[in-house]
C-alpha cells in the first residue's frame, strides 16, 4: 500500500495536526474556515444561480455544445461553472472550472495583496 504524504494543517501557525496531502486543514480548522466563508446563499449562490446552472445543464444533456466563455473548451456537467462579472453582480456565462476558479483565485490573491 503506498504511503500517503502528510503535511501540517495551515489553519494556524501553531497547529500540530498533520493532514493528508491535498487537504489544507485539520477538522477543527476546517470547521472554522467554513464558518468564516458563510453559506452558499450568503456567498451569492441562491435560487437564481441554481436555475441558471440547471438551464445550462439541460442544454448539455440535450446534446447542445456549450462552450466556456473564456477559453471556448466544450463543457460537460462536471466542468460547468458560472462565470461572474468582476463586481459579481451578473453572470458572464458558462465557464469551465479551470477558468472560473483561476479567475476567482487571482482576484482573491489580488485582494489579499492589497491589504
Amino acid at each position: 500500500m503506498p504511503r500517503q504524504l502528510r503535511r501540517r494543517c495551515t489553519g494556524s501557525p501553531t497547529c500540530p495536526a498533520l493532514v493528508t496531502a491535498g487537504d489544507r486543514y485539520c477538522p477543527t480548522h476546517l470547521a472554522e474556515y467554513e464558518a468564516r466563508r458563510g453559506t452558499r446563499q450568503q456567498r451569492g449562490y441562491g435560487t437564481q444561480h441554481d436555475r441558471l446552472r440547471l438551464a445550462i445543464v439541460k442544454r448539455i444533456r440535450a446534446g447542445e455544445v456549450v462552450a466556456c466563455v473564456t477559453c471556448t473548451v466544450q463543457l460537460t456537467e462536471r466542468t460547468l461553472d458560472l462565470g461572474h462579472t468582476d463586481d459579481r453582480t451578473r453572470y458572464r456565462g458558462p465557464q469551465c472550472t479551470r477558468c472560473n476558479r483561476s479567475d476567482g483565485g487571482a482576484r482573491g490573491a489580488a485582494a489579499a495583496n492589497r491589504r
